[in-house]
């Protein structure tokens, strides 16, 4: 009771200080896209899926290390190895980062060049963005580690509060001297608001450290350093597989869309509705997985060391994220279009028909993408690097192929990213179902899952009914129609919810009997 008393805390505070900064990240992108249109938001984006590759390649694997390895050594009462572990972890990724930014520096105006985009001065800033990213990413990980969820929580709002104010602010800047240059603005910003996000972090770290030094021999240096990079690498090279061919998709998609006959302008409009528009609104409901995937993974990790699977965590897990993510999901996809006739002045209402097929049609995808980044944890948890990075490359190489063979396909083009993006997740969850089955006896009821799936549908059905309706205002609309799917889900998923939480009900009619 008392592990799942801290998981639940801890999923709690990251699902609070999620929705905190989606939200914020959410009013970034709307007047981002306002300030900067369809075709500037593309452009950031297509920056973006380069950083977010990059950012991952510097430390990608390192926080999950980091968080595992520490778990595993408070289990086993190694404590001692803890602040040798974090200073292999800083070592490695800030070195990366900063190898990593000096090639953007210098290949920077090629790589912008070759995506059509009109100056490369937001790749320059990669020098900077990545060794802090790398910081934030190592004392991120060192906290979890230690089942403290909080300082991640915290810097994660502090990073969006700055990244909204600076990156609007220098945005509306830039902005002046063209679309390319807003873009740097934005970018900008976001450098600013990580320096001071890691300046929170280690001050916390600094106070909360204990000056106890501890002296060790050469060769058990050597024995805790191939600990960590035995465990880094592996998880590095798997969690940078979908950034990888993200950045991939970054790259080609312009010229492919281009040569399915789209003009430049069509081609970066499409981009930006498709990840900046749809995407902004349809990543939200990923902030449920990685709550619950980062509360759970020390607890995992923690219990496998002593001995113990975990079974009833991996199973309350996996359902308490299922009756979460399939509603919210699907009732964002709902909403949607008023939602972008409300925020986006720019987005005509063809653009809004775009908009809400590729949300229709990606729900889909952050579905499977919420189930596989919980049994990807679950993997790295029991130790499967190396079938972790198995299943991620077949993903990885599945989603490239159909990304690029089909972008040029004229009656297809952006929505090859979403047929990649559902190929990839469902490759992943697949066969890392099968291999968790294998080591770890769950269940899941076919019975329950239906009952997630019929509640869905049907609150999907009546949102969008209604929403779509000139009862009231779009505003009164969009929030009587959240009301009204919340009911009708909860009234249809009553007995799957009463199953999740069977000894708070026991306890309830014992009170009441008492």
């Amino acid at each position: 009771m008392k592990i799942f008393n801290r998981l639940r805390g801890g999923a709690f505070v990251l699902l609070v200080s999620g929705i905190i900064c989606k939200f914020l990240g959410a009013f970034f992108r709307l007047p981002l896209t306002n300030l900067l249109g369809v075709e500037g938001i593309g452009i950031f984006q297509l920056v973006m899926s380069l950083y977010s590759c990059a950012l991952v390649l510097t430390a990608g694997g390192v926080s999950t290390s980091l968080s595992k390895l520490i778990s595993s050594a408070r289990a086993n009462e190694h404590t001692e190895k803890i602040s040798k572990y974090l200073k292999q972890a800083l070592f490695i990724s800030v070195g990366v980062g900063l190898v990593i930014g000096l090639i953007f520096l210098i290949f920077g105006r090629y790589i912008a060049l070759f995506q059509s985009i009109s100056s490369a001065s937001s790749y320059y800033l990669f020098i900077l963005l990545l060794p802090l990213g790398a910081g934030l990413a190592t004392l991120r990980g060192y906290f979890q580690g230690h089942q403290n969820m909080l300082p991640t929580a915290i810097s994660q709002v502090i990073e969006q509060v700055f990244k909204f104010v600076f990156g609007l602010l220098f945005a509306y800047y830039f902005s002046k001297f063209g679309l390319a240059e807003g873009v740097f603005g934005a970018f900008l910003g976001v450098t600013i608001s990580e320096a001071i996000a890691l300046l929170y972090l280690f001050i916390h770290f600094a106070v909360k450290k204990q000056t106890k030094r501890e002296i060790f021999s050469k060769e058990y240096e050597r024995i805790v350093k191939k600990e960590f990079r035995s465990a880094v690498f592996p998880l590095t090279i798997s969690a940078s597989i979908l950034p990888i061919v993200n950045a991939f998709e970054g790259l080609i998609i312009i010229p492919r869309l281009m040569r399915g006959g789209l003009t430049s302008t069509v081609s970066t409009t499409l981009y930006g509705l498709q990840a900046g528009v749809a995407g902004a609104l349809l990543n939200f409901p990923l902030i449920i997985s990685i709550a619950v995937t980062t509360s759970l993974l020390p607890n995992i990790s923690y219990h496998i060391s002593r001995g113990d699977g975990g079974k009833r965590l991996i199973e309350k897990g996996l359902k308490t994220l299922l009756y979460l993510i399939l509603p919210t999901t699907f009732g964002i996809v709902a909403i949607s279009k008023p939602v972008f006739a409300f925020m986006y002045s720019d987005v005509t209402a063809s653009m809004q028909d775009v908009a809400f097929n590729l949300m229709f049609y990606g729900a889909f995808s952050i579905i499977f993408t919420a189930i596989m980044q919980f049994v990807v944890m679950l993997l790295q948890a029991n130790g499967e690097f190396n079938y972790i990075l198995l299943i991620t490359v077949l993903g990885g190489m599945a989603k490239a192929v159909l990304s690029f063979t089909l972008s040029a396909v004229s009656s297809i083009n952006i929505y090859s990213v979403i047929l990649g993006n559902i190929a990839m997740t469902t490759i992943v969850c697949l066969l890392g179902l099968y291999r968790l089955k294998r080591i770890v006896s769950f269940s899941l009821p076919a019975m329950q899952v239906a009952t997630l799936l019929f509640g869905t549908f049907l609150m999907f059905v009546a949102v969008y009914t209604f929403v779509q309706s000139s009862y009231f205002s779009p505003i009164i609309n969009i929030l009587l129609g959240i009301f009204i799917g919340v009911i009708i889900y909860v009234v249809l998923t009553i007995s799957y919810l009463i199953k999740l939480f069977p000894n708070y009900h026991a306890k309830s009619a014992f009170k009441k009997t008492k």
